[in-house]
């Protein structure tokens, strides 16, 4: 539902940004229907954002800005999805030099995500990192960020990747890729209990399986063997950037935004983002227009 209130004021340390696009995640969706435990109702929602400040310090004023929630912003306090919003300073970051504000909106969620990940699983250059649901929007988030990082990469999908999953449910193929080693890192982008299980049983030995997600429904419960974890060493990883401070992701994009701006990665193109206005909102949660943007001029 749209409602008119008052322009939000601002404290010591604190920016009054003017939102130009909010992208609008599955989590806002999830979050509209009440399944995270932590959102306070009413709220405005919208996680992430690109923005221009309009009121602030000096050195502040007319930047344009990006970012993401950590576990308030959107939960406990207002999100983006809003003509204006109130952060803290240390809550946002400089947006890329060459994304457009709709394209700088679609960054926040999945890059911090996939950054998270692989620093969870302690990734390093020389490792192969396999990411299952390699072309979703963390998944490719993942799969440009090991890339970058000099690792070699194993994209796990029902199409257009190294393994497809439909023909291959076991993964056995990741072994010939590897030598017979298996990748050092697993990044399960899906949640599906089979594919995470083959990905455990893959993994190299002192390998990482880091997870970001669970399934939606049936059992949640991951057979794993133990006598496989402590033989080979191996460890399984649960990421959750909902438990981060949002400071905490505003320093993880001020990372990526020279990598951005070198090309080093790449922001989705706007061509496969739908750019809506804030009227077309229901529309848009009601589940009928795919990776929205919501568009606030």
């Amino acid at each position: 539902m749209k409602v008119e209130v008052e322009k939000p004021s601002i404290r010591n340390g604190e920016l009054l940004v003017k939102i130009r696009a909010s992208f609008v995640q599955p989590a806002d969706i999830l979050n509209s229907k009440g399944v995270f435990p932590t959102t306070i109702f009413p709220r405005t929602l919208g996680k992430d954002f690109a923005a221009t400040v309009a009121e602030g310090p000096d050195e502040w004023r007319g930047k344009d800005v990006y970012g993401t929630s950590g576990s308030t912003f959107s939960f406990t306090e207002d999100g983006a999805q809003a003509e204006f919003a109130v952060l803290r300073e240390d809550c946002v970051a400089i947006m890329p030099n060459n994304t457009s504000f709709a394209q700088a909106a679609a960054i926040g969620t999945p890059f911090t995500t996939a950054l998270t990940a692989l620093r969870r699983a302690r990734t390093k250059s020389s490792d192969t990192v396999m990411v299952l649901g390699a072309t979703g929007s963390v998944g490719s988030a993942i799969m440009q960020i090991a890339k970058g990082m000099g690792c070699a990469t194993i994209g796990v999908g029902r199409r257009g990747t190294d393994i497809n999953s439909t023909e291959d449910p076991e993964l056995s193929k990741s072994n010939d890729l590897r030598d017979g080693k298996g990748p050092d890192v697993v990044v399960d982008t899906v949640g599906d209990i089979a594919l995470t299980k083959a990905a455990f049983e893959v993994l190299a030995s002192r390998g990482r399986l880091s997870i970001i997600t669970a399934p939606r429904q049936g059992t949640t419960e991951l057979p794993v063997e133990i006598k496989a974890l402590y033989r080979r060493q191996v460890e399984v990883i649960g990421c959750n950037t909902a438990s981060s401070p949002q400071a905490e992701m505003a320093s993880m994009m001020s990372e990526l935004t020279p990598q951005f701006e070198s090309g080093k990665l790449k922001a989705p193109d706007e061509s496969t983002l739908s750019l809506v206005s804030i009227d077309r909102a229901l529309e848009v949660y009601s589940g009928k227009v795919k990776r929205a943007v919501i568009v606030l001029g």
